[in-house]
This record gives C-alpha cells, sequence and structure tokens, in this order.
C-alpha cells in the first residue's frame, strides 16, 4: 500500500555531493575571514537538493580559525568535515613573503588549531609550496616538519614552480622577483634530501600536480589535494563520494570536483609575495 505524500510537502532528491573550496584563488580565511565565513554559511543554507559533505580551506595564517577568529564557530561547531591547506614555508614576514606570518608564529598556533579542526590532525594538510632555488632551505624544512610531526600532521605537499602558465611564459616574472631557476639535476638532489628528512620525521610527501617529480622518488606519491579518500574518512555518514575528477583545474590535478568561493579581484589578496603571479594578489598590491 502507497502512502500519499502531504499536500504542499516536496520531496527532493539528493544530486551531487558539494565540496566547498575557500579558496584557491585567493588566501580567504587570512585577508576575508568574515566574507568567508558569511558565505559558507549563505551556501549552507542554500543546498536545497545538494548535502555539503566538506570545506576545504586554503591559507597561510592561523588566526582566523583559533579562539576569537572569525572562523573559529564555523569550524569547530557547524562544520562537520573541515580541511585545511596550510602553507608554510619559512619565508614569512620577509622580503618574499611580507605580509605573511612570521614561522614562528604560525608554528606556535598549531596545536590549537588542531583543537579548532576536531582535534584530528589528519585535517590539516602542510604546504611547502613553492620550492624556490636559493630560498627554500632544507633547514627550514626540517624546522617546520619537525613541528608538524609533533602535532600528529604527517603530510607534506609541495612543487617547484612552474614557468608556463595561461599566460605563457613565467620566466621574465621569476626573474624580476630574483629568483633564479632550477635545473632538473637541481631538483632531484633537492628531493632526495627532502625525502631523507621526512623519513626521520614521519612525514609522507606529495607533489602537487606534477607527475614526473613525483616519479623521481619511490616515497614521493602524486598530490590529491581535495580528497575523495580523506573526505570519506571524515564525513560523518560515512558515505561514499561519488564525484568527478575537478576538470577546472590543470591537467595533472587529482581533486575532486569542489566550487570555490573566492574571487581574484573582490577578495583581493595582500600577501605580497613576489613570486606569485594570481590575479588575485602579487608584489603590487
Amino acid at each position: 500500500m502507497s502512502i500519499p505524500k502531504p499536500l504542499g510537502f516536496i520531496f527532493f532528491d539528493m544530486g551531487r555531493p558539494l565540496i566547498l573550496s575557500a579558496s584557491r584563488r585567493t588566501d580567504l580565511p587570512g585577508f576575508h575571514p568574515e566574507a568567508c565565513a558569511d558565505r559558507i554559511r549563505l551556501r549552507m543554507g542554500r543546498l536545497r537538493t545538494r548535502r555539503l559533505v566538506a570545506v576545504v580551506f586554503w591559507t597561510r595564517h592561523t588566526k582566523s580559525f583559533l579562539a576569537g577568529g572569525a572562523l573559529h564557530r564555523l569550524v569547530t561547531t557547524e562544520l562537520k568535515n573541515p580541511f585545511v591547506q596550510l602553507t608554510i614555508t619559512g619565508l614569512g614576514n620577509s622580503p618574499i613573503e611580507p605580509n605573511t606570518p612570521p614561522t614562528n608564529t604560525i608554528l606556535s598556533d598549531l596545536p590549537q588549531l588542531v583543537k579548532a579542526f576536531h582535534g584530528e590532525p589528519w585535517r590539516i594538510r602542510w604546504r611547502f609550496d613553492p620550492l624556490l632555488k636559493g630560498l627554500t632551505s632544507l633547514e627550514t624544512f626540517y624546522k617546520i616538519g619537525k613541528s608538524m610531526s609533533e602535532v600528529g600532521i604527517c603530510t607534506c605537499t609541495f612543487s617547484y614552480p612552474s614557468y608556463f602558465s595561461l599566460k605563457g611564459d613565467l620566466t621574465p616574472h621569476f626573474k624580476a622577483a630574483g629568483i633564479p631557476r632550477w635545473n632538473e639535476a637541481e631538483q632531484r638532489d633537492f628531493l632526495g634530501e627532502m625525502a631523507r628528512i621526512s623519513a626521520t620525521l614521519g612525514i609522507t610527501l606529495y607533489a602537487c600536480s606534477q607527475p614526473k617529480i613525483a616519479a623521481w622518488h619511490p616515497d614521493v606519491h602524486p598530490a590529491e589535494c581535495i580528497s575523495r579518500g580523506l573526505i570519506e574518512r571524515g564525513d560523518p555518514k560515512g558515505e561514499t563520494l561519488c564525484l568527478p575528477k575537478d576538470r577546472s583545474q590543470r591537467t595533472h590535478c587529482l581533486c575532486v570536483e569542489s566550487e570555490d568561493i573566492g574571487d581574484y579581484i573582490a577578495d583581493r589578496c595582500h600577501g605580497g609575495c613576489v613570486y606569485c603571479y594570481s590575479k588575485a594578489g602579487g608584489p603590487n598590491q
């Protein structure tokens, strides 16, 4: 016997799962945390037929997630499955990254950051990215990696600079910033040392959108920054994530599909990183 649907009540089929990305385009948590929180809450209120399965933050900053920050309550109590891609290069508060917090400040915030992200350090993914010739050091890699390992963060995503993009040849851009170009032998040697240090710290290395470089060392893996397996691990419902590869990203990006809530122009990045070639930022803010 079929049960009639009550009049005036609309039954929806739940459509594709939704992942929000905040944001690949610009540092929303660092420079626009209130707007970031507002947009996520607004999107959550307009889900209709979709189920929000995760929010992935991208930032070089931590303060907005800590007690008193604009994103603290959102992450700790409102979001069931949050993650953060946290970039720490060791160059913060230097002429290279003038408006990025000092490395020691970020490292001292790590225990509270883990606590905010549900006390689960695997929700925090460290990005040591990009690797800059003459500026990125193995000593800094060890220092940051040791602090990460001590709070249970055991992954590191990296990439070497790309010298070609949709904008064309980026060699003049890096030359103007005073950053020399790696050759392949230098890249291989540096990566070998990173892998050796990572092994002592219990950290797994992931190369972002660079399968050729990932293949250079058996302990380096292709990165999937918005990871199907990781999001399934954190999903309270334990459902299989049925989403395709994100076609809006680079050819070798392995991330699953997400919806980016940042804007290159409206959400101007004020980091001032001299190597930045994004439309959202750069050295001339």
